[in-house]
């Protein structure tokens, strides 16, 4: 498992705490082999998670609404 907490971990080293209008409030974040987060852009806390990316972006656009 530590072989990717430098990827999980990404979204907490974002250089802005706001964001801007046009840009997503979520992102999908790979977090393993066939396995996904949806991650707060502003916080990095993980929101969600999916093994398929597909399922992880509709997620991530449900949670947008």
């Amino acid at each position: 498992m530590p072989e990717n907490t430098e990827i999980r971990r990404e979204a907490q080293h974002i250089s802005f705490k706001f964001a801007p209008p046009n840009q997503a409030r979520f992102i999908v974040v790979p977090a393993g082999v066939a396995f996904f987060h949806i991650t707060e852009r502003t916080t990095g806390r993980v929101r969600g998670f999916r093994q398929r990316h597909q399922d992880a972006c509709e997620l991530a656009r449900q949670l947008e609404a």
